[in-house]
């Protein structure tokens, strides 16, 4: 692997556990009684470009370099299923982040604080907050199983 294709690799993991730690405290912003607009705001809008960012440099990898390199180790290794089962996966539940993403900062900047009016609706976006929050969680959790089957 290329020094800047390895660096790629690495501003993917640290961006991509970045967005999930500011959707963890988009989630939690949300549940508290008395919300802070601006905190949410900032942190739905990093979280969004954090997944954006890491979609991008995770699909430069899996284009130039996964396919052809590190699918093979895998497939001839003991852990066969990494790639048939848990990267298949990944390769479709990935694609829901960056929606959910949006559509969290679209009501968190156009409602505002307005959110604490309509608790309804404020729980529908804690809720899509909290799916971007699990699903980059399992998503990582992907990446690492992956990762340990194409160095055994």
């Amino acid at each position: 692997m290329s020094t800047s294709l390895s660096i790629f690799l690495t501003i993917h993991v640290i961006i991509g556990v970045l967005g999930v730690f500011l959707f963890g405290g988009v989630s939690l912003g949300l549940l508290k009684k008395k919300i802070s607009v601006k905190m949410l705001k900032y942190f739905s809008l990093g979280g969004l470009i954090s997944y954006l960012i890491a979609w991008v440099l995770g699909g430069h990898y899996y284009i130039v370099h996964y396919g052809s390199k590190v699918k093979p180790i895998i497939k001839a290794g003991d852990m066969t299923w990494a790639h048939s089962i848990v990267m298949e996966a990944k390769e479709h539940i990935f694609l829901f982040l960056p929606f959910l993403a949006f559509v969290s900062v679209v009501s968190i900047w156009t409602l505002g604080s307005s959110l604490d009016e309509m608790p309804k609706f404020k729980k529908a976006v804690m809720l899509v907050s909290l799916s971007a929050f699990i699903i980059g969680i399992l998503i990582a959790l992907a990446g690492i199983v992956i990762s340990g089957a194409a160095t055994i």
